[in-house]
């Protein structure tokens, strides 16, 4: 067969794909403007937060559409304006039934704001869903709350967020605050993200986490962040199981709060509150002191205790010796309950 009956072949063949195809979109164009598989049933798989009825409801399937040529994108639009809903898919189930599956979004992160007892569902794509209002007992913070539903929910706990904030359901979280968090987040490693349980963030500058294991890390603003993680890694492992505090604000020179003791205890896991107890024995006699009691804090690279101008060592923000404003924390603190102060150690 010669060179010149090949091609002819190929082009009568693609002439006949390309008139099937013709033919074929001729059809569905027809069908689609006739009342063929017109839509006479909405149907949907009820979600968490939304019953069948309300989502066919917020649909609103123009009547007379059919299966094959109904508007996706206003249905999507449409029940988007619900914030619990991400996505939305289409079944068409001929001859005439359109199934609606509805995809929700799922709660990435509670937030709480620095005033009042209600918090925000955050979805992992930093929308803001839903307020939830929290029920405080006597006795306890709306923090301690808050990381109870969080836990619950397998959700990241934010706290202390300004009151400047304020959520829009359905919107995009564009606070600096909460925008500082996740860029600790989308950088730290799977590892270390895993432990994290809280983020206080009441500023930019003054971004702190609680870890699984009690110890509260002072991160600063997000900046060198990869430095950091590797800087705290450094002292979990070196000081596995006696740390309550660590500061890399600047972390060339870190410090670090540990105490006399074998064991550091995890507590409630929210910034401020008593995150880690250590038990320490004092003449034949245990007694039991907070996190916050457990002796002065030590730089990781001289050994010796360090300031930041402030009186209450709780980690803000002070002067540094470069001025850069990311100042290391304060010295001793007092204890919460009588017992021996633990002992530092540093290089």
């Amino acid at each position: 067969m010669g060179s010149h009956d090949v091609a002819r072949r190929l082009i009568v063949g693609g002439i006949a794909v390309a008139a099937l195809l013709l033919v074929a979109l001729v059809g569905f164009l027809v069908l689609s403007y006739t009342p063929a598989f017109t839509i006479g049933s909405v149907e949907a798989d009820p979600t968490e937060h939304m019953d069948s009825a309300t989502i066919v409801r917020l649909a609103n399937v123009r009547q007379g559409s059919t299966l094959l040529n109904f508007d996706e994108s206003g249905i999507r639009s449409a029940l988007r304006r619900n914030p619990w809903v991400q996505d939305v898919s289409f079944v068409r189930e001929f001859p005439g039934t359109l199934r609606l599956v509805v995809t929700e979004r799922k709660v990435d992160c509670i937030v709480v704001m620095s005033a009042g007892n209600v918090a925000w569902c955050m979805g992992g794509d930093g929308s803001w869903i839903e307020p939830l209002p929290l029920s405080v007992a006597e006795g306890e913070s709306a923090n301690e709350v808050a990381l109870a539903k969080a836990q619950e929910m397998g959700a990241l706990l934010i706290t202390d967020v300004p009151s400047s904030v304020s959520p829009v359901a359905g919107s995009a979280s564009t606070d600096e605050t909460i925008q500082a968090v996740m860029s600790y987040r989308k950088t730290f490693s799977d590892a270390l993200s895993s432990q994290v349980v809280s983020y206080k963030a009441d500023a930019v500058e003054s971004i702190s986490c609680v870890l699984k294991s009690g110890v509260e890390i002072s991160l600063g603003s997000p900046r060198d962040i990869e430095s950091k993680e590797s800087v705290i890694n450094s002292i979990l492992q070196k000081y596995e199981g006696r740390l309550t505090y660590i500061n890399v604000r600047v972390y060339g020179s870190p410090s670090y709060r540990m105490v006399d003791s074998d064991k550091v205890q995890a507590g409630s896991g929210t910034a401020g509150g008593d995150y880690a107890s250590t038990t320490s024995s004092s003449g034949g006699s245990q007694a039991t002191t907070s996190q916050q009691g457990s002796g002065s804090d030590q730089s990781e690279a001289t050994g010796q205790a360090v300031t930041d101008g402030t009186s209450d060592g709780t980690g803000q923000d002070g002067s540094s010796a470069d001025g850069s404003g990311d100042g290391q924390d304060s010295g001793s603190q007092s204890a919460d309950a009588t017992s021996e102060s633990g002992s530092q150690v540093g290089e």
